[in-house]
């Protein structure tokens, strides 16, 4: 089951392009779509956690506030805000393919080691199999104000990755306690823009209630849920790393759901950035302490220690 979590994290995190783009279909905005997708999931959380009759301290509430700001309502509000201003979808990826990079880059300064050939090549060839996947779709618009919403968007989501494993998760505390938490904080960021911006009201067709119930299930339950197990178990840069597979495998996604055209530069690209990930793994015997995702037992993984050179929890 260890082997298939990293490929279930980039199935469900590359559900989210699909999900967007059936919320868009129906006509609603952004904004709308944002809003009505965490207020569905975490109302579910909410009830889950007072059956549960959870409790949370001070300390783990700011702590994945914070994240889920950072990880959630920062990422997501730049990647749709940043579309929405006319960026393409292709130079978005190209932008957040960039966020493995500084996380290897941080995470090496902070541990005062280099990189290391093997990193630079994973790195590089990770970079360079995204632009080929998205190279059809590589544009210049957006202008200014657009580049730096997906640019704002990818920091966030690095940030938020880099406290994920830096700081470990009080005990007693377990994955459906950081959803809930980070899912609420997203959702007041959401509510706050959606009635600014006049975004509440959802479009009268069931086919967005279905795009909603897509987004809950898949990339929200799915992937960042697999996002944090992932970071649990393997580290920051493992996690990020993982990123470089989402548009070749969004891509596909969007042929078969969305009936969008496949380009043959998607399976080298692909098989590039697999490369690089590959490049990016480190094997090592030693266990991984939980971080800011799950309590889980301590056990081996074939993608343990990638980022963590401390191989200290948080």
């Amino acid at each position: 089951m260890r082997a298939l979590l990293p490929i279930a994290f980039v199935v469900f995190w590359s559900s989210g392009f699909v999900g967007a783009g059936m919320a868009a279909d129906t006509g609603a905005s952004a904004n709308t779509s944002l809003f009505w997708r965490y207020a569905v999931t975490t109302a579910i959380l909410l009830v889950i956690a007072a059956a549960r009759r959870r409790r949370y301290g001070r300390a783990f509430l700011i702590h994945e506030i914070v994240l889920g700001v950072l990880g959630q309502a920062v990422y997501l509000s730049g990647v749709f805000h940043g579309a929405s201003l006319g960026v393409p979808a292709g130079t978005s990826a190209l932008i957040a393919s960039l966020q493995p990079v500084l996380v290897a880059v941080i995470t090496s300064g902070l541990a005062h080691r280099s990189l290391g050939p093997r990193r630079l090549f994973g790195l590089a060839a990770g970079v360079t199999g995204v632009a080929l996947v998205v190279v059809t779709d590589i544009g210049s618009g957006g202008g200014a104000l657009g580049m730096l919403a997906v640019v704002a968007g990818t920091a966030g989501l690095t940030l938020a990755t880099l406290l994920g494993d830096r700081r470990p998760r009080p005990e007693g505390h377990d994955l459906l306690d950081s959803l809930t938490v980070q899912s609420a904080a997203a959702l007041a960021g959401f509510a706050l823009v959606a009635t600014v911006g006049g975004g509440v009201t959802p479009p009268p067709t069931p086919e967005f209630w279905t795009a909603i119930a897509f987004l809950v299930l898949l990339p929200f339950a799915g992937g960042y849920g697999c996002y944090l197990l992932v970071l649990d178990r393997s580290g920051s840069l493992a996690v990020s790393a993982l990123l470089f597979l989402t548009p070749a495998v969004a891509a596909t996604w969007s042929t078969l759901a969305l009936d969008q055209p496949f380009h043959l530069t998607t399976i080298p690209g692909f098989l590039l950035a697999l490369t690089g990930v590959l490049a990016l793994r480190e094997n090592s015997g030693s266990a991984r302490p939980q971080s800011s995702g799950v309590a889980i037992e301590q056990v081996e993984s074939p993608w343990h220690g990638v980022g963590g050179e401390r191989r200290l929890q948080g």
